[in-house]
């Protein structure tokens, strides 16, 4: 790699190569990780040794280290001194560059020529055999917590290595970085990165990166500061649709910095939106994952619909994520307490806000959702108002706005897809094109709990299969009468639960139908 510089760390470095050791071990092996608080332990361990450890540095910045310090194995009366290293850190925007193997071409032959006998590591079982390492079982090498292992190796650098046998330890820093709290303490030096624990972890080779758009059978990944390319692994095809990565999933793939990389896998979702298409034909249309809140954005003109945030309500509940609704343009209203107050009654679970995003209206009410780490989903129809609410949460003008139409207050389609995006302060949005309509299907639960009132109130009727018609004893005509529960709401109640069953029926016969299809034609397959 041209301009990439192999030399010596210097205390100028230490904040850097820290916050690079971060970024190398970020949630690979679980959440966060303790590398760099191991990195800036090791500095001030006696068996530490700087005239070995290098940094690698490319156009200014540091984009590798290895560290090196002093081993022993022991073997009943006899001590042997070895090597080992730890961490070598690659920052991860530029792995499969070379960059580790830089740095072990220019350490090998100053480590042989101090005169130890060997290295012995814990490392990745697939990288360090192409550099000579070999399984520490070949040296009758053992690791005192596990035995041994793939990942437990060993590298001659003299003859005098066959004399070396018995249990590998490691200094004593090694085993003091295990402190939550301190680890917790220690890395909010750092810029703010997500921890995660996600399925797919413990991670070799492949990378983890979170999905940022979808067009057909193209993806882009998010991979810290880069966007991506990418394509599907081949046995992603036989599996359901709702298996497929969407927007806000976060996915294992190998990575290919020359073209497009690989999805593996898709992690274990915490939320997952979904409604019917808008052809009304009970094919489900997969929309977000792992959103934390989801922002239902309506304009106080002629967009407010009470029956459309209703179902945007169900289906947020539905998938998992808490919804949050956003009344925008609150400076053309005389009268948002009205609306505030009617949204609210929707259910108990929701969360409103009027504000005005051009003039800051209420804006600071939404603070209590920008915590670093939350993702949230922008829903609503065209011209709602989301675009210009990013840009200002954002703090930066990087959505298009367009403005409503004059006559009906429509708005123009300025989001077209799909898209993930991250601010400096760690909070992620994913902006959605508008939807005017939004259907029901396999969402019970999600309509259960916006109207959870009524559902308490079905289950004090005096008859359980009580139609709330006619028949005596039936609490939510006593509610209604009583005027503790409208009429409208208790309408919209039951065209939600009927086009929910609807829906979801031909959901079902389309799923049966694809199924069979699939099987038929394995069958004709040649």
């Amino acid at each position: 790699m041209k301009n990439l510089i192999i030399r010596k760390e210097t205390p100028n470095d230490f904040f850097d190569t820290e916050l690079m050791t971060m970024r190398a071990f970020w949630n690979l092996h679980g959440p966060g990780c303790n590398e760099h608080l191991l990195v800036h332990k090791l500095r001030s361990a006696k068996e530490y040794l700087p005239e070995l450890s290098r940094v690698a540095e490319l156009d200014g910045k540091i984009v590798g280290a290895i560290f090196y310090s002093v081993a022993t194995v022991k073997d009943d009366d006899h001590e042997h001194e070895v090597l080992t290293f730890g961490p070598l850190a690659v920052e991860p925007t530029c792995v499969n560059s070379g960059i580790g193997a830089a740095l072990l071409k220019e350490t090998l032959p100053v480590a042989r020529a101090a005169g130890y006998k060997g290295i012995v590591i814990c490392g990745e079982p697939e990288y360090y055999p192409k550099h000579g390492f070999k399984t520490c079982d070949n040296f009758d090498i053992h690791h005192p917590a596990f035995g041994n292992a793939d990942a437990f190796m060993a590298l001659p650098l003299s003859d005098s290595f066959n004399d070396v046998h018995g249990l590998f330890y490691e200094a004593e820093v090694f085993e003091q970085c295990e402190d939550e709290k301190e680890i917790q303490d220690f890395t909010e030096k750092f810029p703010y990165y997500k921890p995660l624990k996600l399925s797919c972890q413990w991670l070799h080779a492949e990378k983890l990166g979170r999905i940022s758009s979808v067009s057909k059978n193209s993806y882009t990944i998010r991979f810290w500061e880069q966007e991506i390319p990418a394509k599907l692994k081949g046995s992603f095809y036989e599996k359901e649709a709702d298996e497929l990565p969407v927007v806000g999933d976060y996915v294992t793939f190998l990575y290919n910095r020359q073209g497009e990389s690989t999805i593996l896998s898709v992690c274990v979702r915490s939320s997952f939106l979904q409604r019917p298409d808008q052809a009304k034909t009970g094919v489900m249309q997969y929309m977000v994952a792992n959103v934390d809140y989801c922002f239902i954005v309506t304009s106080l003109n002629e967009d407010y619909s009470y029956n459309r945030i209703a179902r945007y309500v169900s289906i947020a509940l539905q998938g998992g994520s808490t919804p949050v609704v956003i009344l925008t343009k609150s400076d053309l209203c005389n009268n948002t307490g009205r609306y505030i107050r009617e949204v609210e009654q929707i259910s108990d679970k929701v969360k409103v806000h009027a504000i005005s995003a051009l003039y800051g209206i209420g804006l600071d009410e939404l603070e209590d959702y920008l915590i670093p780490g939350n993702t949230i989903c922008l829903m609503g129809s065209s011209g709602a108002g989301k675009s210009t609410l990013i840009n200002q949460l954002m703090g930066e003008e990087i959505m298009k706005t367009s403005s409503i139409r004059d006559g009906d207050d429509k708005g123009r389609h300025t989001t077209t897809i799909r898209r993930l995006m991250e601010s400096s302060k760690g909070v992620t949005f994913i902006d959605t094109p508008g939807m005017r309509e939004i259907g029901m299907a396999n969402t019970q639960d999600g309509i259960d709990d916006t109207f959870a009132d009524i559902v308490e109130l079905e289950c004090m009727c005096k008859f359980s299969n009580c139609r709330h018609e006619t028949e005596p004893g039936c609490a939510v005509k006593t509610a209604i009468e009583r005027g503790d529960l409208s009429p409208e709401r208790y309408e919209l109640y039951r065209n939600l639960g009927k086009e929910n069953t609807r829906n979801y029926a031909k959901k079902k016969e389309i799923s049966k139908w694809a199924k069979a299809y699939k099987r038929g034609k394995k069958s004709f397959d040649f």
